[in-house]
């Protein structure tokens, strides 16, 4: 009986830790740019802060992109990955 509550719990541990690891996806159309806060709102209407790596100049608004980012505890949404849609 212990081992099983044991390797119930290390499952449920590792459930629980794999899904906070997943992140989120969003595709859609670029409205706004804010290149001093490097960040970017999409047509959905949320704004998604840029991975330093991404040059927010370079992007123009109307250019559809995929966003894959992580979503804070305060609610804010940090880009981890920014490229065109397909």
């Amino acid at each position: 009986m212990n081992r099983l509550m044991i390797a119930a719990s290390a499952a449920a541990l590792l459930a629980a830790s794999s899904l906070a690891a997943l992140a989120d996806e969003v595709t859609g159309a670029i409205t706004s740019i804010d290149v001093a806060a490097g960040t970017v709102m999409l047509n959905d209407g949320n704004t998604y802060l840029l991975p330093a790596e991404v040059d927010a100049a370079a992007l123009q608004v109307g250019a559809r992109v995929k966003i894959i980012y992580d979503k804070n505890a305060d609610g804010t949404m940090t880009a981890t990955e920014v490229e065109p849609a397909a």
